[in-house]
């Protein structure tokens, strides 16, 4: 899908991309990270991260100009998009893998539309060892502490959608964060990441 006929984009091309580039640089590691540890290790054949990773910046590039920040933060509305690349992506690999077919494809025509600057941002996020070790380290915490993180840390939900999800009060789920922010606060990537 094309953006051209857009006014935001048509006729403030550079400043929306740069504002993009921007929020985007900010956003990327935890978009990232989230990936990282969604695609686990026996689906690594058949999806790549940094691929998904990409999708998820061609498509908010795409869409940046239904971004409204009165209706919340960019780290949200980006982290929208990329459940849903991820399960996008995540139902054409069980298609495929019940088929015999491959693996999803990226979007290349968008990839296409995608500032060169805002790709090497995604491709510098992707091998950043600081954030391999972050992923590493996410992955050893047990299932609840790893979702928790997930979802507030990198997320940004709310403790109350937490609380739900896990089936435990807002403030179980509030002092179940302080804690877990105090035992991972020597982490530098952490303190990055974790909003």
């Amino acid at each position: 899908m094309q953006r051209s006929s857009s006014p935001d984009f048509a006729d403030g091309a550079a400043p929306a991309a740069a504002r993009f580039e921007e929020l985007w640089s900010e956003a990327a590691p935890a978009v990232c990270a989230w990936l990282e540890i969604h695609v686990r290790e026996a689906l690594r054949a058949h999806l790549d991260p940094e691929d998904a990773l990409q999708e998820v910046a061609c498509r908010a590039f795409d869409s940046f100009e239904r971004f409204d920040p009165a209706a919340g933060p960019f780290r949200a509305w980006v982290f929208g998009i990329a459940r849903n690349v991820l399960y996008r992506a995540l139902t054409q690999v069980g298609r495929g893998l019940a088929s015999g077919g491959g693996a999803p494809r990226l979007d290349t025509l968008a990839l296409g539309r995608l500032p060169d600057t805002t790709t090497s941002i995604t491709r510098r996020v992707a091998r950043d060892e600081s954030l391999a070790r972050f992923v590493a380290e996410v992955r050893a915490l047990d299932d609840d502490d790893r979702k928790l993180l997930l979802r507030r840390g990198l997320e940004g939900r709310s403790h109350d959608e937490i609380a739900s999800e896990l089936g435990i009060s807002p403030d179980a789920a509030i002092k179940r964060w302080t804690r877990l922010r105090e035992r991972l606060a020597s982490a530098p990537r952490f303190v990055q990441l974790a909003s």
